[in-house]
């Protein structure tokens, strides 16, 4: 048993050595093809990462009349955390709402003397309602307008902001619709050019192929130097890529937090280094031995 995986391992290797220039060619495509797929994991982190960013700068305000039934208000709160659409619930007294409001405004002091004039303190309590995407403050909305609630809640400033809410959730589910497709097209690509590419490799050794076949060698004894060269090409092309994903990241991570308002590139690759090189090492393999097992089929009928 073992003499036959011997000899399978050592042809492997001579054919990888006896190949340079296509095997090069192959290695050089498969670093493309995990470039691109690990490229689309980073991306749709990295859509990820923009779509939270811009889901925190949206929320709705729930405001209470000054009377409201202090457990009425608890009622609601208590509701709000058990929606499931609900991520966070803040809130908000009347006084620390002229606090916030005083902050705000501290260096325009027309506006802090107006508070003067009035006399008493023009805020209401509030909740501050994060909701889990921007598409789920309907259903909130909704809870909040039952009518055991009129005698507590005074406004809901959902109206007010449901253009930017709505405009918010189009562009969020363009962003996640825009990465599945663009996932799916490369991913798509690459298989084929691997494919291709392998094939090429494969034929040329199409007539040493058939003279194994003629002194009467399994299929598996001839698939399994090619499994072996797979091997080799899918382990060097993911070494390479993960060293050029690295270079990428180091380098391009200031520009990348910039243009997204904070995504750093290169602590995300530092979090994810092991298991985005089990992915590469993973698909390089895959992709090069399958499409060689693919490739070798029609050689394999003599």
């Amino acid at each position: 048993m073992f003499t036959p995986l011997k000899r399978i391992i050592s042809y492997g290797f001579k054919n990888f050595r006896r190949q340079p220039t296509l095997n090069i060619a192959t290695i050089f495509i498969l670093v493309i093809s995990l470039s691109l797929f690990s490229s689309l994991l980073l991306f749709r982190s990295g859509i990820k990462y923009v779509v939270a960013e811009i889901q925190k700068k949206i929320d709705v305000s729930v405001y209470f009349k000054k009377d409201a039934p202090q457990d009425l208000v608890e009622e609601i709160k208590k509701g709000l955390i058990g929606l499931e659409e609900v991520e966070e619930v803040e809130y908000v007294s009347e006084e620390e709402a002229l606090e916030k409001f005083r902050e705000r405004h501290k260096d325009d002091p027309l506006i802090l003397e107006s508070l003067e004039v009035i006399g008493e303190n023009p805020f209401y309590p509030s909740f501050n309602i994060k909701a889990r995407s921007a598409g789920q403050y309907a259903a909130i909305l909704t809870f909040l307008e039952r009518d055991k609630f009129k005698d507590a809640v005074l406004k809901v400033d959902y109206a007010k902001k449901q253009p930017l809410i709505e405009k918010i959730f189009k562009i969020t589910s363009s962003l996640n619709l825009g990465g599945l497709l663009l996932t799916i097209f490369l991913g798509l690509i690459a298989v084929l050019v691997t494919f291709n590419t392998v094939r090429i490799a494969i034929k040329d050794a199409s007539q040493e192929i058939a003279i194994m076949k003629l002194v009467g060698a399994s299929n598996w004894y001839v698939r399994g130097p090619f499994i072996v060269q797979g091997i080799i090409c899918g382990v060097l092309a993911s070494i390479i890529t993960f060293f050029l994903f690295f270079l990428l990241s180091y380098f391009s991570a200031p520009k990348i937090v910039a243009l997204t308002g904070g995504f750093n590139i290169f602590a995300w690759f530092g979090s994810h280094a092991f298991s985005l090189f089990v992915f590469q090492l993973g698909l390089g393999i895959g992709l090069s031995v399958l499409s060689g097992l693919i490739a070798i089929r029609k050689y394999l009928n003599v």
